[in-house]
């Protein structure tokens, strides 16, 4: 039970992130409106409590670390981006297929790199992380590539991709940690020889 407990303690950020997909992509698909008004207050919230969080601190802190620092800088900018998304709800429409284009290209590298474990512990279905990976590349590149193509379909495209990521995320974590249980078990094996 312990490594149970250790195994889902160092994994559960990726839980999460799995978790994340696949509650944003079914609010996506199915709710895209409140979706996207949601994520724009939130994000714009957000922003809000940054951008005080940081000026409070460029104020309260001292002048050397003021003047060292960007906090003040950094404040006000949070702070543009928070009004900017309050007062133009159309900006979060606009920037989510960069964003999330950039994202499922991120996650593609981290499938690329599942492959890469799995091959190198033995796994003879290494190769589906892989095309699960060069799925997110191509989603990937055409969020960022054909802005216009998406901006039509934007929120239940990026709704369906997150699906599709999550989903992909989720397989290629069960198969990595059942690989991974069995190659425990056989250097367990192996060690009492």
């Amino acid at each position: 039970m312990s490594i149970f407990t250790r195994d889902f303690n160092r994994n559960s950020s990726y839980w999460t992130a799995i978790a994340f997909y696949l509650v944003c992509g079914l609010l996506l698909l199915l709710l895209p409106n409140l979706a996207l008004s949601i994520a724009n207050v939130a994000l714009a919230v957000l922003l809000c409590a940054v951008g005080v969080r940081c000026i409070v601190s460029y104020l309260r802190g001292s002048i050397l670390d003021g003047v060292m620092g960007l906090q003040l800088a950094a404040g006000l900018v949070a702070l543009c981006f928070a009004l900017l998304l309050l007062f133009n709800p159309l900006f979060l429409a606009e920037l989510l297929p960069f964003v999330w284009g950039v994202a499922l290209l991120v996650g593609g590298f981290g499938k690329v790199q599942m492959a890469a474990d799995l091959k190198r512990i033995g796994d003879r279905f290494w190769w589906y992380a892989l095309l699960a990976a060069l799925l997110s590349f191509v989603l990937g590149a055409l969020a960022i590539t054909r802005p216009v193509f998406i901006a039509a379909v934007l929120t239940q495209f990026v709704g369906a991709s997150l699906l599709i990521e999550g989903v992909l995320d989720l397989v290629s974590f069960l198969t990595l940690n059942k690989r991974i249980k069995k190659f425990r078990k056989e250097m367990e094996n192996n060690s009492r020889l």
